[in-house]
């Protein structure tokens, strides 16, 4: 074993393969893939170090996009560790941003690559990794069409076409210079000749999850938001009291540091364990119990909104006690609390999620309501 190079073994580099699909695991779909994986590993003679296939909540690529991310850049195995996702709903027809369905083959800067069809946000997590050079992700040849089951039909042999590449790739320019281009950052040049790659993917057309956005639910319910908790703790002191809110579901929270901050209870948003590149998460987190049972309506994508307690309360009585009942079409009189930050948000008050300075400002020289009648008219 190289120590650069864990997955090199006796000078021939032993590829780990992940595939992760949206089929359960029990499915006879997901044993399929992994049949047709495995043949196509016997037929291009690939001794492999292991594949496996993994499972994604069907059409959701909000949690394709986290869980390859929190593996492979996480991956301490580097080069010849392997991704391949599918997960494409085909529902978005209107934004450019999600005209892909093609897949995808792009190199992180530890040498892990990835095979992902791109659709809707399955490429989120890279966006600013490709804008820094840090991973380049490329359009390929493998067929977008011609098979209602691409993930055993196409994608297998895709898979281990790239690893047998690698493997030849490392035989051929040698180990120093595989590292070398690597530790330069000169990932493009490590899979540029690979012959199912075309051109660099539009980085325009990549969708980036808006920041305060739910990534994931894990088995616990905790719910894991792209926020890192750093930046929740530099806006709000630990043990501040604040409500949180997605869709029609709201609570109240306390802001915890590290994990079990909090005691047995008390829903908490925390540090959690999920991130990459020194970043850690935030998570709301219910010890002895789950935080997606008291927020029933979260699901990956949605947008979560945290505000000070106080903020909330003090905006409420200055609308209420300037007797508004409508906000251009908002109607207060029917409207819950968790919608009135959604409404707040809209109207720039509360920013990415977690950010209440505007309104906090707008609250403190009273001038909410003039803000608001500025913004869309008040009766």
């Amino acid at each position: 074993m190289h120590k650069n190079i864990p997955l090199l073994k006796n000078d021939l580099l032993k590829p780990v393969i992940k595939i992760l699909t949206d089929y359960p695991r029990d499915d006879l779909a997901s044993d399929e893939v992994e049949q047709s994986l495995i043949t196509a590993c016997a037929m291009a003679d690939l001794d492999y170090f292991s594949c496996d296939v993994g499972a994604i909540k069907a059409m959701d690529t909000v949690m394709a996009a986290f869980k390859t991310a929190q593996l492979a850049l996480n991956s301490k195995l580097g080069y010849g560790h392997i991704f391949l996702i599918n997960c494409a709903p085909r529902k978005n027809i209107i934004s450019s941003k999600s005209k892909g369905e093609g897949v995808t083959i792009g190199i992180l800067e530890n040498g892990v690559t990835i095979l992902t069809v791109n659709s809707g946000y399955a490429l989120a997590p890279f966006a600013s990794l490709i804008d820094e050079g840090k991973a380049c992700f490329f359009e390929s040849k493998i067929p977008d069409e011609g098979s209602q089951f691409r993930s055993r039909d196409f994608f297998p042999d895709a898979a281990v076409k790239l690893a047998v590449f690698l493997r030849d790739n490392l035989k051929n320019l040698g180990v120093d210079k595989i590292i070398e281009l690597l530790k330069n950052n000169n990932i493009k040049a490590i899979i540029q000749d690979f012959n199912l790659i075309t051109k660099e993917i539009d980085k325009t057309n990549i969708a980036k999850l808006p920041t305060g956005a739910i990534w994931y639910i894990d088995n616990f319910g905790n719910i894991k938001i792209n926020i890192s908790h750093d930046i929740i703790t530099n806006t709000y002191n630990v043990g501040s009291n604040v409500v949180i809110a997605v869709k029609d579901c709201i609570a109240d929270a306390v802001v915890g540091g590290v994990g079990f901050s909090q005691g047995e209870g008390i829903l908490a948003i925390t540090k959690g364990s999920s991130g990459w590149h020194g970043c850690k998460f935030t998570e709301v987190f219910l010890r002895g119990g789950s935080a997606a049972k008291i927020l029933k309506d979260a699901t990956s994508g949605e947008q979560l909104y945290i505000i000070l307690k106080e903020d909330l309360r003090a905006a409420q009585k200055i609308l209420r006690d300037a007797g508004i009942q409508y906000i251009g079409n908002h109607n207060l009189f029917m409207m819950s609390e968790a919608r009135l930050l959604q409404m707040f948000a809209h109207y720039g008050l509360i920013q990415n999620g977690y950010d209440a300075s505007v309104l906090q400002e707008k609250i403190k020289t009273n001038s909410l309501v003039e803000f608001l009648n500025k913004k869309e008219g008040t009766k």
